[in-house]
Parts: C-alpha cells; sequence; structure tokens
C-alpha cells in the first residue's frame, strides 16, 4: 500500500513539474506582440532613413552651416559641415538622410541647384 501511494505522490509531482515547464498560451502571444512592436519600429526606422532630396539655401549662423529648406519652410543642422561651407548663400540640392528627432540632415551630396 505504501509503494501505491509513494509512486502516486511521485507521479503527481512529477506532473506538476511537467506542467509548470510547459510554455502557456499568454507566452507565444506576448512574444507575437513584441514580435509585432519591433516590425513596426524597424519599418519606422527604415522609412525615417530613406534618401531624399532637399532644395534650400545654406546660410552661416554663428559657427554652423544651417541649411533652409524653401519647400518646408524649415531649417536643418548639416553633418557635413566642410562641403557646407562651400555653398554658402547658394541656392543648393541636398541628397542625404532627415533625422527629425535631431533636426539634422545626414549629407550624402551637396550640389548648386540648376534651373
Amino acid at each position: 500500500m505504501r509503494k501505491i501511494f509513494l509512486t502516486a505522490v511521485a507521479v503527481v509531482f512529477l506532473y506538476a513539474i511537467v506542467v509548470d515547464a510547459a510554455p502557456r498560451a499568454s507566452q507565444p502571444a506576448i512574444s507575437l506582440a513584441v514580435a509585432r512592436s519591433r516590425a513596426q519600429a524597424d519599418q519606422q526606422s527604415n522609412s525615417a532613413q530613406q534618401i531624399q532630396i532637399f532644395l534650400g539655401t545654406i546660410t552661416k549662423i554663428g559657427d554652423q552651416f544651417v541649411f533652409s529648406d524653401s519647400v518646408n519652410k524649415a531649417s536643418y543642422q548639416l553633418d557635413d559641415q566642410k562641403t557646407a561651407s562651400k555653398f554658402d548663400e547658394k541656392i543648393i540640392k541636398v541628397t542625404g538622410t532627415s533625422d527629425s528627432a535631431d533636426n539634422l540632415i545626414r549629407v550624402q551630396s551637396i550640389e548648386a541647384a540648376t534651373a
């Protein structure tokens, strides 16, 4: 009788361990939600990093050359100050990516705008 009782206790104990270790239905849902969130963040990051063309002028404000976008009526800092210095007070075309969080254009090229 004692063997049967100990066997039953062991079976219940092992069952409890297996059930506790098994993944719960809510865990995959959480993982799926996290995966969706990461995918959306990646998509937003990729769309924010698309190469754009900006038209406007470069002016020197203090020690920095600033790009004034004539289309969007906005001003941006430029990460390539050396190239920007060559186009002071000129109408130009800037190719690069916009970082709206820092109000910065990551410059790929700057050239004089053609009429």
